[in-house]
């Protein structure tokens, strides 16, 4: 499969795990649901059984677990894996519901860490990058 189309996948999937706890989730489902199903009541019946099911896994716990999360996005990955490798042309359908979805996901509030810290003489703390300036003491050493 071409490598492209594995990552399209891959962002389907997680982008269709992570509506799955918001308002856009019944947009999302139907959405999904019409381009995989391809016109097919049979298909649509069956993938929405799916996309409830799975959506219902992941509400049993608030917040979810990230294993359980990370064990839906994997399913969907694959079943959309699967699909375009059968359906080659719906990979820009696939690509607007991506977009979509990540749009209407709520934007993630940045996490500020603050260390307080407090080293004696010539301690050096690592964190990602370190610069180092020395200043001589008082005394001159």
């Amino acid at each position: 499969m071409d490598p492209a189309l594995a990552g399209l996948a891959g962002a389907a999937g997680t982008a269709l795990v992570e509506a799955m706890a918001t308002d856009f989730w019944k947009t999302a489902k139907r959405r999904l649901t019409r381009i995989v199903s391809r016109g097919a009541p049979a298909a649509e019946e069956d993938l929405t059984r799916r996309l409830e099911e799975s959506a219902s896994r992941l509400g049993r716990q608030s917040p979810p677990e990230q294993t359980v999360m990370a064990a839906e996005q994997a399913e969907w990955t694959a079943l959309l894996t699967a699909f375009l490798a059968r359906h080659v042309e719906a990979a820009a359908e696939l690509q607007d519901f991506v977009v979509q979805v990540r749009a209407s996901l709520p934007d993630q509030e940045p996490v500020h860490v603050v260390q307080h810290i407090t080293a004696e003489r010539n301690a050096f703390i690592a964190g990602r990058d370190q610069h180092i300036s020395l200043s001589l003491d008082d005394d001159g050493r």
